[in-house]
């Protein structure tokens, strides 16, 4: 409950109206975006529109800190096999050479290979807009023919340093306007939520005498009574229904009363969701794993404490973007919590987007700054007494060493490196908790593959990676003695 009461609170910090708690960015960093200009016949604002061809491609500047949610009117879609939301097509990154971004857009097979740029919008963004008559008939095809004859405009200035997101928008005499502006794309949107709130076109059949049509529901959150509930899933796709041993009720027919929640309230943690991955996200600190840190605050004062990080830590983003150096301000993720976080208790979930999942590894809640700070202490005190470094030793260094060191003597097998790095969430996990931790177990890992490390790589790089796994040994064991007292 801590950490839905936590995003729950973020997403009151926020003054969203109408659609916008449902809405996320299409790209949380700085990027550029391909602008495909639709011609429409007549008036752009009717419910249908008659899509005559492609008036232009080019490429814009995209800014994440400064895009209003309603521009874009972006969700992601709830998978990869399911109808866009809104007409926006993520690339990632692209290449260098205009042949090879042609063969990733349109290829002359195209239609045929369904890992094409081309291909995957028609198929889960545009073909659902003429089915559903968002677009006349024979639209789609004139809109793809037209990006075949422009496309040469933009593919030599494409490049592997941006990610790119392909945009659809209505060229009204020259000014694009957007998808969030165009009122027919807006009510498929609706239509779309709602289809997606409910889960589904249709509801599956219920077995006779499982669920009572009158049964009043109460939100698991506030406590008001609701005729019918948003189950997490919407928000949290690690929030799956498919492990019915977990499910109240062991029953399918169970999952609506599964930890439902009202509007109001899926609304507030659907926008705590969106600006944590905004604003608290923090990647890279070990491969391909996010993290949050999502602020609570109790207490008379809890409002004044959470808006006063929240301004903190949002005036320090904004600076580190003018300055260039948003990286190096990421860096310092869990060093700053502990600095401006007095007040407020955190909670940590270590998760992983692999393709259209979420993977939670680790979760752990109710972690004071206090606990950060100390952590960091000691590590800096480890590191004056028996390296003499006096750089690089806050809490975030420590973190990203860990899991270098012990990514080294898993040597070359990545079945190897996942136990190491699940060992080293192990770790992070009893570190955050104020646990014991595992030296022992640290230190036969470590000894059993010396020789490997040695054979395989060369002797500077080994000296480090040893050198750091002494100063880990000497860092657990103090930290166990804190614990022990």
């Amino acid at each position: 409950m801590g950490f839905l009461q936590a995003m729950q609170q973020m997403g009151q910090s926020e003054n969203k109206q109408g659609l916008e708690p449902y809405l996320v960015r299409p790209m949380n960093k700085d990027g550029k975006e391909i602008r495909v200009w639709l011609k429409v016949q007549g008036d752009w604002r009717q419910d249908t529109l008659d899509i005559i061809g492609v008036t232009r491609l080019d490429i814009a500047d995209y800014n994440a800190s400064a895009v209003p949610l309603k521009k874009y009117m972006y969700r992601k879609p709830p998978s990869q096999t399911t109808s866009s939301f809104s007409p926006i097509h993520l690339t990632g990154s692209l290449k260098n050479d205009a042949e090879k971004n042609r063969e990733l857009f349109c290829p002359p097979d195209w239609e045929q290979n369904k890992d094409t740029h081309f291909a995957k919008m028609k198929n889960r963004i545009l073909d659902a807009y003429e089915r559903e008559g968002i677009f006349t008939s024979g639209s789609v095809d004139r809109i793809f023919q037209g990006m075949e004859e422009k496309i040469d405009a933009i593919l030599p200035d494409l490049d592997n340093k941006q990610s790119y997101m392909v945009v659809f928008v209505i060229d009204d005499n020259g000014e694009p306007i957007y998808p969030g502006e165009v009122p027919t794309f807006e009510k498929f949107f609706v239509r779309k939520l709602e289809q997606s709130l409910a889960g589904g076109k249709q509801a599956p059949k219920k077995k006779k005498s499982t669920v009572n049509v009158g049964h009043k529901q109460s939100c698991s959150i506030c406590g008001s009574q609701m005729s019918s509930g948003i189950t997490l899933d919407r928000v949290f796709k690690f929030a799956t229904f498919d492990k019915l041993s977990v499910l109240a009720g062991l029953d399918k027919q169970e999952i609506p009363y599964s930890f439902s929640v009202c509007k109001t309230c899926f609304e507030q943690i659907s926008s705590g969701r969106e600006k944590t991955d905004r604003l608290l996200v923090r990647r890279g600190i070990l491969n391909d794993i996010l993290v949050w840190a999502i602020p609570e605050a109790v207490g008379e004062k809890s409002s004044d404490i959470f808006e006063k990080f929240l301004y903190s830590w949002e005036e320090k983003l904004d600076r580190s973007d003018v300055a260039g150096l948003e990286e190096n301000i990421e860096a310092k993720y869990f060093s700053r919590l502990a600095r401006i976080g007095q007040g407020l208790i955190f909670h940590f979930v270590f998760w992983q987007q692999n393709n259209a999942q979420e993977i939670v590894h680790l979760m752990v809640e109710d972690v004071p700054p206090e606990r950060l700070a100390r952590l960091e202490s000691v590590w800096q005190q480890v590191n004056k007494e028996y390296a003499g470094w006096a750089k690089d030793t806050d809490l975030d260094a420590a973190i990203r060493s860990l899991h270098a060191t012990l990514n080294a003597f898993a040597g070359k097998s990545n079945s190897d490196k996942m136990v190491f790095r699940d060992f080293a969430l192990q770790v992070i996990g009893s570190m955050l908790q104020g646990e014991t931790l595992p030296v022992e177990m640290f230190k036969q890992l470590i000894v059993t593959r010396i020789p490997r490390l040695i054979f395989e790589g060369n002797t500077r790089d080994a000296y480090l990676s040893m050198r750091f796994a002494e100063l880990w040994v000497e860092y657990m064991y103090r930290l166990n003695q804190e614990v022990n007292k």
